[in-house]
């Protein structure tokens, strides 16, 4: 999503939460978390900041390990 379609999104959200009495806080939340997912693209790239979990595989013997 380009800068300008993003600040029209976020004006057009304004406008609607402005004037429209039935539009509730979490609709706006809403709608900004949408534009939010938009902008950060579909890459699916996924961050894990528990790293404990992977040092224990990484610790494993695998050497005696068999196949069958």
């Amino acid at each position: 999503m380009k800068l300008h379609q993003l600040l029209d999104e976020l004006d057009n959200v304004i406008e609607q939460g402005s004037n429209d009495e039935n539009i509730t806080k979490t609709s706006v939340i809403n709608a900004i978390t949408e534009l939010v997912r938009d902008c950060k693209g579909d890459d699916m790239d996924f961050m894990f900041d528990d790293d404990d979990h992977y040092d224990s595989f990484e610790e494993t013997d695998f050497t005696q390990l068999k196949i069958d």
